[in-house]
């Protein structure tokens, strides 16, 4: 569309002579058309075009009291849009791998351009994906079918696994920003000796309290899944469903890993009143003296972390004649919260206070990107990670204890 041809546009449209004015400002408007005619693609020219008739139709049923001027301007606002909508940014990346391109065919280029010539370059993109997750290997299991009675249930069966045990069980605590050090301070002794009673007059006995910095350092727990933009484009909700279980896995990791911390903190059992005392002690009995245990050293315990079996056991009393009897959680374990799952190790028990120990962890973080040759590749990388931190203070070290089920139950027996 040429200027001549916008303005004839917008002079057989108006109901009344443009002023000097207007007319300038339609000039102007003009000949930004022609030049975004003459400047853009094929695709471009069409959508122009489009733009065009909306223009004529505009102005050819502009409501009264507007200026030919108001409807122009826009126009002008529907032109900006469309820019900005064709427009394709390159991000850094992809600057990056153009870059390095062209750098491959700077002596080409140069002596074309000695010599006067034609010459082109083509950049090609690498259809081919790695072996990690494609179309045809993330899904497979498919099988020719003759009957058109099928029906695709979309729900995606995962494997399961066990609860988190750091937000179900111990609270740990998520913040913006996980500190690279956390620092505490815990009485190390107390001087007591000769404090009693003291005799009119008499000098009160001098004591002390000393105290010590302790740190954690703080931890980071990541993971990646690779997988091609063919498979996001052709399984876009599969993919989803596998970034979450990506997410999962990462969380996993960090909650063994947190519990293996604690394992490694609790203290293991020695004795309690309740050794030797039992004909035939069952696990809840070996909960009990766990228990026992901690409030001997002064800790109030809240939770006990046990296998499914050995919890289908606690809750399970038989007398010396076969008689079963069934008990409520209470009674089985005490008061206590059971957290049943199957990361703790075969025949052991963890009981603990949660008052004692601390967790601070950040949110998931989730970046997508690409690198090496990805991006030729037509391939994508997302990494997952979590910080976190913990407080396991030493002072405290008696709040959380570890029993053996066939030791303590050896212990609890009755000699006979």
């Amino acid at each position: 569309m040429e200027k001549e041809q916008f303005l004839d546009i917008v002079n057989r449209a108006a109901k009344k002579p443009l002023t000097p004015e207007e007319l300038s400002f339609m000039g102007t408007i003009g000949e930004a058309v022609e030049s975004a005619f003459q400047a853009d693609s094929v695709t471009r020219t069409k959508e122009l075009n489009d733009l065009a008739v909306k223009i004529d139709g505009k102005i050819g049923t502009f409501e009264e009291g507007k200026t030919v001027a108001d409807i122009v301007r826009t126009m002008a606002t529907d032109l900006d849009n469309l820019e900005k909508k064709i427009k394709r940014d390159f991000t850094a990346e992809d600057k990056f791998k153009l870059r390095a391109m062209l750098e491959e065919k700077l002596p080409e280029m140069l002596a074309a351009r000695k010599s006067n010539q034609n010459w082109e370059i083509e950049f090609r993109a690498k259809r081919g994906a790695s072996a990690l997750m494609t179309t045809a290997t993330v899904l497979t299991g498919a099988v020719a079918l003759n009957n058109p009675n099928v029906l695709d249930d979309l729900e995606v069966m995962v494997i399961q696994y066990p609860k988190n045990f750091i937000v179900d069980a111990i609270g740990g605590r998520q913040v913006a920003k996980v500190p690279q050090t956390l620092r505490w301070k815990e009485q190390t002794t107390e001087s007591t000796d000769g404090l009693g009673a003291v005799s009119e007059g008499a000098t009160k006995v001098l004591t002390d309290k000393l105290f010590v910095w302790k740190t954690a350092t703080r931890a980071k727990y990541a993971g990646r899944i690779e997988f091609t933009e063919e498979l996001a484009m052709d399984m876009d909700q599969l993919l989803l469903q596998i970034i979450d279980m990506f997410e999962q896995q990462v969380l996993r990791t960090y909650n063994t890993a947190i519990q293996a911390l604690i394992v490694a903190y609790a203290t293991d059992y020695t004795t309690t009143e309740l050794d030797a005392t039992f004909v035939s002690p069952s696990v809840s009995q070996v909960i009990q003296a766990g228990k026992l245990w901690i409030e001997n050293n002064m800790y109030e315990p809240d939770i006990v972390m046990l296998r499914p079996g050995d919890a289908a056991l606690a809750r399970i009393a038989q007398d010396k004649n076969g008689m079963v009897q069934y008990l409520p959680d209470a009674v089985a374990f005490h008061g206590l919260t059971p957290f049943i799952s199957t990361v703790i190790a075969a025949g052991k028990i963890l009981i603990g206070s949660t008052q004692t120990i601390s967790e601070q962890h950040s949110p998931f973080i989730l970046r997508r990107g690409v690198y090496g040759n990805q991006f030729i590749e037509n391939e994508e990388t997302i990494i997952g990670e979590i910080y976190s931190v913990t407080k396991l203070p030493t002072v405290s070290v008696n709040s959380w204890v570890e029993l053996d089920i066939a030791t303590v139950k050896a212990a609890l027996t009755l000699a006979i």
